[in-house]
C-alpha cells in the first residue's frame, strides 16, 4: 500500500511539472465536444479528465483547426489543438480552436489561411468548408467583434448539432462567439492551456458528487456505456489491490 501511494503521488508531482498548471486536470461536464452518444475513445466525453498543459505563447503554440488541417495535425478527432480558456461568466470552457483571427485597416485575417479551397474570408464572415465528425460547412459572423484579436473556438458536438443555418451560404453558425459562450475572440491571457491527454470515466465520481448539491445540470449527457466502464474499471483496480502479491509470478529462483 506504501508503494502504491507513493507512486502516486510522485505521478501526480510528475504529470503536475510536466503541466506546468495546478491542478494539471479538468473534469468535462457537458457533451459539447463528444462525437457520439456513446463513449468513443480518442475523442472528449462528458466524464472525462482531461489533462492541460500551459502555454507561455498561445498565440504561437497553439495549433489552430486552420493550421492544423493544413499540416495534417490533429488531436481529440480532428484538426488543431482543443483549449481551455476562462469564460467572463466564470467556468472554464473545453473547445477547439477554429482560427487566430486578426485584423489590418478593418479587414480580418486567418493565421494559416493561404488561399486554401476549403476556406472563405471576407469583411463580415469567414466560411470554413466541411468541418469535423459532421463534416458540416461552418459560418462565423464578424459582425459582433470586428477589430477584435484572439481565437475563434468552437465546440465538436456544437457544430453538429446547431440549428443555426444558413441557407444562403450553406453552412451552420456554432462559434462560441456567435452562440453567446464567448462575448469576443479568445485572447491569448485568457487561455488556460492546450488539452493533452485524458483519463476516461472517472471525472463521473467528482460530477455526481457536484449533482447532489445541484451544481451538474447536465447529467443527462453522459454517453452511453460510460457508466459501465467505470465500474468495470474501479473493480478491475479493487481486484489487484486486493489479490495477494504472491498470486503473481516472480520469475526462476538458483
Amino acid at each position: 500500500m506504501l508503494v502504491i501511494v507513493v507512486s502516486a503521488l510522485v505521478a501526480l508531482g510528475g504529470v503536475t511539472l510536466y503541466s506546468g498548471i495546478w491542478p494539471p486536470t479538468t473534469v468535462v461536464e457537458s457533451e459539447s465536444m463528444q462525437h457520439s452518444q456513446t463513449w468513443t475513445a480518442g475523442t472528449i466525453n462528458t466524464g472525462d479528465m482531461v489533462m492541460i498543459k500551459h502555454v507561455p505563447s498561445p498565440k504561437s503554440d497553439v495549433i489552430t483547426y486552420v493550421q492544423g488541417r493544413s499540416s495534417g495535425f490533429s488531436t481529440y478527432g480532428d484538426y488543431g489543438n482543443v483549449i481551455i480558456y476562462q469564460a467572463p461568466s466564470g467556468p472554464s470552457i473545453i473547445h477547439r480552436a477554429l482560427l487566430y483571427l486578426t485584423w489590418t485597416n478593418g479587414l480580418p485575417h486567418v493565421a494559416g489561411y493561404s488561399n486554401q479551397s476549403w476556406i472563405t474570408v471576407t469583411s463580415s464572415y469567414i466560411l470554413v468548408k466541411d468541418v469535423g465528425y459532421s463534416h458540416r460547412n461552418m459560418v462565423v459572423k464578424l459582425g459582433g467583434f470586428a477589430g477584435e484579436n484572439g481565437f475563434i473556438t468552437f465546440g465538436d458536438h456544437n457544430l453538429a448539432t446547431s440549428a443555426s443555418f444558413n441557407s444562403v451560404l450553406d453552412a451552420y453558425v456554432a462559434a462560441d462567439q456567435n452562440l453567446g459562450i464567448a462575448p469576443g475572440p479568445i485572447s491569448p491571457s485568457e487561455v488556460v492551456g492546450v488539452a493533452y491527454g485524458e483519463i476516461p470515466w472517472f471525472g463521473l465520481i467528482k460530477l455526481n458528487v457536484m449533482g447532489l448539491f445541484g451544481e451538474w445540470p447536465t447529467s443527462n449527457e453522459v454517453p452511453q456505456y460510460s457508466y459501465l466502464y467505470l465500474f468495470l474499471s474501479i473493480v478491475g483496480i479493487v481486484a489487484a489491490l486486493a489479490t495477494p502479491y504472491y498470486v503473481f509470478p516472480t520469475g526462476s529462483r538458483k
